[in-house]
């Protein structure tokens, strides 16, 4: 395992997370801040994979990889990049399915399995056959677990960090 690639990923993740957190409705300046985030983290994720190469699990672990992921997730504004890191990473299934959906939204075409609350659902009908291949649980399952969070989060008075398990 490269350490330095993980310590790296772990660093650029910590200031992702601190800045989206602080975004709340109604206040600009974090909003902004996200975008020019994401523009900086892009930055340093491509030159971490001109360094190192693409992340995979034998590289920085699946803890890693789950960090790298979520951060691949928010370079709405690279499809390329994340593009080339579905082709190149090994991510799980439910993750592959995650960022095919952010590629094809980002693209304005329709998802294919539903991961993001917001966008259309192509063959809408066969959804649940694709994300059950994928690893992930009905539609139905995720639009129930999704209001309940959505309750939790408005509940609490201070955000924690997106969980790494």
């Amino acid at each position: 395992m490269n350490k330095d690639y993980l310590k790296q990923l772990k660093e650029i993740f910590k200031v992702d997370q601190e800045v989206r957190l602080k975004c709340k409705p109604g206040l600009e300046l974090p909003s902004y801040l996200v975008y020019t985030i994401d523009i900086a983290h892009n930055y340093r994720i491509r030159l971490l994979i001109n360094q190192y190469g693409y992340p995979n699990i034998k590289l920085i672990g699946k803890k890693g990889m789950k960090v790298f992921h979520l951060l691949i997730l928010h370079q709405w504004f690279d499809i390329k990049l994340q593009e080339e890191c579905l082709e190149n990473c090994n991510f799980s299934l439910p993750s592959k399915a995650e960022l095919i959906d952010r590629i094809r939204y980002n693209k304005g075409e329709k998802q294919l399995y539903g991961t993001m609350l917001i966008g259309e659902i192509e063959d809408k009908k066969n959804v649940n056959k694709r994300r059950k291949e994928a690893g992930l649980n009905t539609l139905e399952e995720y639009l129930k677990f999704s209001k309940r969070e959505e309750k939790k989060i408005k509940k609490l008075k201070k955000f924690k960090y997106y969980d790494i398990k």
